[in-house]
């Protein structure tokens, strides 16, 4: 008998369990109303009556939705029903916790969020102070060097007491004022790296042109230095002239090939870095980029070679 009834008990708190997953918005049908992007459900302002606004992972973007001087919260609207993604979801009026709800305030230009009311009197209570509805207020900073990670900013900031930098990889998350520095210190020396190994690769060139390459003589036309017209190129014989050509063998090409990508692959990370839209890493990369510059390059040949562009240098 006891048995019986504690597997009763388990039936009925996971029937309860999937009653309240069920009543809740569909987070998977909820975009950010700054960007429309997928929303991050940890980001969330809680609102009373079960509500909330969700925020997707761009830094700035759920502080912006919390400040009510943002403006981002729309007047009411009248509604007869509850839009995607809120069919499901057990809402009730924040200003005085009724279910029956009749006008939606909707959040910005973008995405499908709203809060719910059950008048326009209470919707314009909510558009008046919204902070005053928060569930909870405000979160506090945490006191960490940074919060939530973010792969790109909303304009130049600095994470230190904002977002944390998330770089190039879910894990790699500077969340402290030690993997911040190790951060930037990595980028400037992945700046100076491109740099010497750009000027590497080009030596290496040369060796296999002086060692390997084998000279070919071939005889081509000669351009004219006018143009001509077709007919006129048809009827007159091209003027021959005798050129030397090096080829170099296939494992040259190979090598000279993977150093290439290598290249590619270090400068598309600096510009990563880059579009981060954190300033101390932004300083890091041209500080990284201008070491290398003057510890390599050699500025006193006739014409420097290379590309100012390091995601693209060739």
């Amino acid at each position: 008998m006891a048995s019986g009834g504690f597997v009763r008990a388990v039936m009925l708190m996971l029937v309860l369990t999937m009653a309240a997953v069920l009543a809740q918005q569909d987070l998977t049908q909820t975009s950010c109303p700054l960007c429309d992007m997928d929303i991050i459900p940890d980001l969330k302002q809680s609102i009373l009556g079960n509500q909330g606004i969700y925020a997707c992972e761009m830094a700035g973007h759920l502080e912006t939705l919390r400040n009510p001087a943002s403006k981002i919260l729309r007047g009411p609207v009248a509604i007869s029903a509850l839009d995607v993604p809120y069919t499901k979801a057990n809402i009730a009026c924040p200003v005085c916790n009724k279910t029956d709800l009749k006008y939606a305030l909707p959040w910005g230009n973008r995405g499908n969020q709203k809060i719910y009311a059950c008048s326009e009197e209470h919707a314009n209570y909510i558009l008046t102070d919204q902070a005053k509805y928060y569930d909870g207020g405000i979160p506090a900073h945490s006191g960490e060097f940074c919060d939530h990670a973010s792969v790109m900013f909303d304009g130049f900031q600095f994470s230190g007491g904002a977002t944390c930098v998330k770089m190039w990889f879910q894990p790699w998350v500077l969340s402290s004022k030690l993997k911040y520095a190790m951060g930037f210190l990595g980028i400037v020396v992945l700046g100076i790296f491109l740099e010497w190994f750009g000027e590497y690769r080009e030596a290496m060139e040369e060796v296999f042109i002086r060692k390997y390459g084998v000279t070919e003589i071939r005889d081509v036309a000669a351009t004219d230095e006018y143009p001509k017209s077709a007919m006129s190129t048809l009827i007159q014989t091209p003027v021959v002239q005798t050129m030397q050509m090096c080829k170099l063998p296939l494992w040259c090409t190979v090598a000279l090939s993977g150093m290439y990508m290598v290249a590619l692959t270090v400068g598309y990370l600096i510009m990563l870095v880059a579009m981060f839209y954190d300033s101390g890493l932004f300083v890091a990369c041209i500080l990284g980029l201008g070491i290398g510059f003057y510890l390599f390059k050699d500025t006193e040949q006739e014409q420097m070679s290379g590309n100012i562009d390091p995601c693209c240098s060739t």
